[in-house]
This record gives C-alpha cells, sequence and structure tokens, in this order.
C-alpha cells in the first residue's frame, strides 16, 4: 500500500506470512494474521514484524463517505439499555402520542390487539385424570376472570388487550398480584392490578447502585431480584410525585417486553421504527391538503402587465396580502392580472404512495396492508388469504407469549389458593392446561372449513381440536347437538329422521312420519357409493 494514499478509520490486518509461499488449499488452515490499530494518521500504533505487509479490509456496508456520514451518524453500536437510557421516555412520549392522535396508528393498535385477545379472551381446558377436577377449575376460572382486576373494572381479557396496547407505545407492560380487599365470597382472594409501566422507575438514592436500572434490582448475569414502582398521589385529575416507592419481589409481578437483544433489561415500543415514516407521512398529507385547499380557493396572486401604470395599494401597506370574500367574483385592477394557483394536488401516484408508507407502519407486527386500511378491494382471494395466514401465524406467536409468560402463572396460583381454601382438591397425576383462543375472521371461510372436513375425513383432525380452533369447548358443542336433537324429537320427528336431517341440512330430509328423503336429498358422505369404503370397486390384488 502506498504510504500517499489516506487510510480512513477501517479494519485491517497485518500478515506474516511467508512471501513467495504456495499457498495452501486446506480449507482449515490459513496465514497467520495478527490484529493493529491504527492512529489517525493511519500509521500502526505498535511496531511492524520485519517484512510484514497492511492489508485493508473493506465492507461496502461498513464505507463511510461524505454521502451516508449522516445517516450512520448515531450508529455507534452501543448496548441497547445504554443508548434507552437517554431514548426512552422520548420514545414513550411520541408513540402515546401518535397513538391517541393518529386514526391510522390508533386503529393499528386496536386490530392488534383484539385479533390477538379475541373478543372474549381466551378459554381454558383443563386435562387431568379427574374429570371433576377438570370441570371444577374450568368453572372457577370463568368466574374468577370476570372479578379479577384489583379495582373491579376490567375483565381479564380486557387486561390483555390493554398489555398488548401497551406494547405499542409504552414498551411492555407491569402488572402485579394481590389480595382482593372487597370482601368477595370467592375462595381465592387473587387479583391482578394493572400498572403503567412508567411507574417502573429507579428510586433517586439508587441512581449510583451498579445493580439497578429502569427501577429493576438485578443479579449480574440480570436476573430480577427486586421491582421499584413509584407511588404517586393524585389531586383530582393530576398526579404528583411523593418519593415514594414500592418494592416487589419477582414472583408477584408480571413485567414482560419484546427483547431484540441479549441482554436486554427494558422494552422500547414498537412503534418506535415507524416513527419517523408516522411524522413525514402526517407531514405529508397535510402539505398535500393546503396545496388542495390553497387551489380550490381559488388563492393566486397579482401580476402587474403595466409597470407604468397606476400603482395598486393593499389595504394593509405593510402586507402584499389581498382579502377576498367567499363566492364572491373577483377581478384585477386595470393594469393588473389575476392567476389562479394551478390545481396539481394530490398527484396522481398519490394514494400509491401513502399505500406503500402505511405499509410500513403495521411491518414491526406482521400486519398486511389490507388489515391496516380494512380494505381488501384491490385483493383478490389467494392474495387475501396468503396476507392473512403469515398474519394469524404471527398471532399466534404473540398468544404463545400470553399464554406462557401470563395465563399459565395465573392459572396455577388460582388453582393453588382455590386448593388450600378446600374448594378444589388436586388430583395426583399431571394436569396440563389448554388455551383456545378465538380466531380472526377468516378472508374465505370456505376454503378453511372444506380444510377442516378434509382433516376430519381423513382422521388427522379430531373433533375436539377442530372445536378448540374456533375458541368452543367440545363437551358445550355436543351437548348443543343433544339439545338440538332431542328438540327434534320433541316436534315428531323419529330418531334416525332428526340425524339425517341435521346431516343433510334443511328442506332436503325426510318428513315427519316418512321414511324415506325426497329428491336429491343429500346423505353423509360414508352412505354414498362412491365414498363408502365397502361400496368401491376393489381390483383383485386389492382383495387378497
Amino acid at each position: 500500500m502506498s504510504a500517499a494514499k489516506p487510510i480512513d478509520s477501517l479494519s485491517w490486518s497485518i500478515d506474516v506470512s511467508q512471501h513467495g509461499a504456495v499457498p495452501r488449499q486446506s480449507k482449515y488452515t490459513a496465514p497467520a494474521v495478527v490484529e493493529r490499530s491504527l492512529d489517525g494518521s493511519g500509521s500502526a500504533v505498535a511496531p511492524l514484524p520485519a517484512g510484514a505487509n497492511i492489508i485493508q479490509r473493506r465492507w461496502d456496508g461498513a464505507r463511510t463517505d461524505r454521502l451516508n456520514a449522516d445517516h450512520w451518524a448515531d450508529a455507534l453500536g452501543h448496548p441497547i439499555d445504554s443508548e434507552l437510557a437517554f431514548d426512552l421516555p422520548t420514545l414513550r412520549a411520541r408513540s402515546a402520542h401518535e397513538y391517541h392522535n393518529n386514526p391510522d396508528v390508533e386503529g393499528i393498535v386496536e386490530t392488534h390487539s383484539t385479533d390477538i385477545v379475541g373478543p372474549e379472551g381466551p378459554s381454558l381446558e383443563v386435562i387431568s385424570d379427574d374429570a371433576s377436577y377438570n370441570k371444577r377449575l374450568e368453572s372457577r376460572w370463568n368466574e374468577w376472570t370476570e372479578i379479577c382486576d384489583h379495582n373491579g373494572e376490567m375483565h381479564l381479557d380486557e387486561i390483555l388487550r390493554l398489555w398488548v396496547r401497551s406494547i405499542w407505545h409504552s414498551g411492555g407492560w407491569f402488572g402485579q398480584e394481590t389480595n382482593d380487599e372487597t370482601g368477595s365470597s370467592f375462595p381465592a382472594m387473587l387479583r391482578l392490578h394493572d400498572v403503567h409501566i412508567t411507574r417502573l422507575e429507579t428510586p433517586w438514592h439508587m441512581h449510583s447502585d451498579r445493580r439497578v436500572s429502569f427501577g429493576v434490582r438485578r443479579t449480574r448475569s440480570g436476573r430480577p431480584l427486586e421491582y421499584y414502582v413509584r407511588q404517586p398521589d393524585y389531586l383530582g385529575p393530576y398526579q404528583y410525585d411523593t418519593g415514594e416507592f414500592e418494592t416487589l419481589p419477582p414472583d408477584r409481578v408480571f413485567h414482560e417486553f419484546i427483547r431484540s437483544e441479549s441482554g436486554q433489561n427494558v422494552g422500547y415500543p414498537l412503534l418506535a421504527s415507524a416513527l419517523p415514516v408516522i411524522a413525514q407521512l402526517r407531514d405529508y398529507d397535510q402539505s398535500v391538503l393546503d396545496a388542495a385547499q390553497l387551489a380550490a380557493d381559488k388563492s393566486g396572486w397579482f401580476v402587474n402587465l403595466n409597470p407604468d401604470g397606476e400603482k395598486f395599494e393593499p389595504e394593509d401597506a405593510a402586507s402584499m396580502e389581498v382579502a377576498f370574500k367567499r363566492q364572491v367574483s373577483r377581478a384585477a385592477p386595470p393594469g393588473w392580472d389575476y392567476r389562479n394557483a394551478d390545481a396539481t394536488h394530490p398527484t396522481s401516484n398519490y394514494v400509491e404512495h401513502r399505500r406503500e408508507r402505511l405499509a410500513q407502519l403495521g411491518r414491526a407486527a406482521a400486519i398486511p396492508l389490507m388489515l391496516i386500511r380494512l380494505d381488501s378491494s384491490d385483493h383478490g382471494y389467494a392474495s387475501a388469504r396468503f396476507d392473512h395466514q403469515a398474519y394469524c401465524w404471527h398471532i399466534k406467536s404473540w398468544q404463545k407469549w400470553l399464554r406462557k409468560k401470563v395465563l399459565n402463572r395465573l392459572v396455577k396460583a388460582l388453582a393453588r389458593e382455590l386448593s388450600l381454601a378446600g374448594d378444589l382438591r388436586r388430583p395426583r397425576g399431571e394436569v396440563k392446561f389448554l388455551w383456545n383462543w378465538t380466531p380472526p375472521p377468516q378472508g374465505d371461510p370456505v376454503k378453511e372449513r372444506s380444510a377442516e372436513r378434509m382433516g376430519l375425513q381423513n382422521r388427522t383432525l379430531t373433533f375436539a381440536a377442530a372445536c378448540r380452533a374456533q375458541n368452543l369447548q367440545e363437551e358445550d358443542v355436543i351437548a348443543s347437538w343433544k339439545r338440538t336433537l332431542d328438540r327434534f324429537i320433541e316436534a315428531g320427528f323419529t330418531r334416525d329422521e332428526a340425524m339425517a336431517f341435521m346431516q343433510s341440512g334443511p328442506g332436503k330430509s325426510a318428513a315427519p312420519g316418512g321414511g324415506k328423503s325426497g329428491p336429491g336429498a343429500r346423505v353423509p358422505n360414508d352412505a354414498r357409493p362412491g365414498n363408502n369404503p365397502a361400496n368401491r370397486p376393489q381390483s383383485e390384488k386389492s382383495k387378497r
């Protein structure tokens, strides 16, 4: 390398291999390389070995020049916690502002939280060797979800949706296990208290403690030991700081956030990466609207056609602005020409540009554009179904997160308290918990039902699994069908006629008292000659 060639701050190595030697072909060996550093002039800090050559290594993505220096100015490679220590309050404030003031952002967050939790929340199915224990715990759980809030204002599904929203605008959620203070007759005292995550702060006298950050004391490896929650007081609608903190153990709190890096101890809003796009889009929309209104209001300017003619004096000598009344013809003074602003906005590609930018708002949560806009008019069935399936796959990962971090903990704590209160006797065998979620509406329900029917027919899908996929209990569905069958029999149908009616559909079964179906009546698949394996033609080879 020529000494005259400047060397920027790039990674470089010292090649101390023998010159003129035949390169080795083994993929496991390479010339010995010694890493060193350069000073500002490009010279090695340590003396070079005799005969060593400087080999400069360059990645295009690591190159810095005058064109990209501003873009990469903040790419310092610091640990995420050290950067969030300064920027987290700003990110939370801006994300909350957009959530409350931007209808697109609010709609995205509401759609996402509703699709994850569902309109009624998850339902519990207990599996053990004791059927009475299963039914008892499921019943008690359903009762508890109605009274689980410490303040008695929310049901469990509302708390879960609130926590999902908090991920978007605050970067995480924080909840506390408490005891009932109302004297309820419910045998378990367990309650759940939602706490705004911004109240999780480091006390002022602990800022010099190396093991405390973002309101949590942790071990050196990162395991939480204590949580410090600020205890404000209220003056009407206003909140003021008292300087008091409550210390909570880890087993009594629910503190979760999305971890994007190893060693991360605090979460950032899911809207953080989209904030520049949101701001640019809102500013651009406002500018387009201003330009369109300017043209629609017939705003313009006066052009002097005769510089030597009579001077035109505006009403306000300090300003060249002239006020016009609405719906009044406008004429220029003699020697002046009035010209309107051209109506060029919105441009022809305004909608397309806006669609592309809107798609970036939901990318962090895999939300497709048709759900961001709640409009699938530009999608075919195949593309809409593909986008929706990818989104549902992402939704399942969120539901699994809630199941592992929140729901399983709550139901185990509830079962433990019920057992201690003598209301529930735990079985000896293993107990499992299944959580059923109401799926989002399907873009093409016919295909989904066809796939479900195929799974039931080829025995790869059980009836219980099909019920759970729709957030239904197998016992409830069977009981509902039994009630329907009993009502048919009470109405004068025989059992066979009622069964045929329920399998074939209205208008295609035999009338009460008759033994045959009418023309064109549908029969179950197994009763059709072509579908029943016993009635299908078989070759001599298959018979043997």
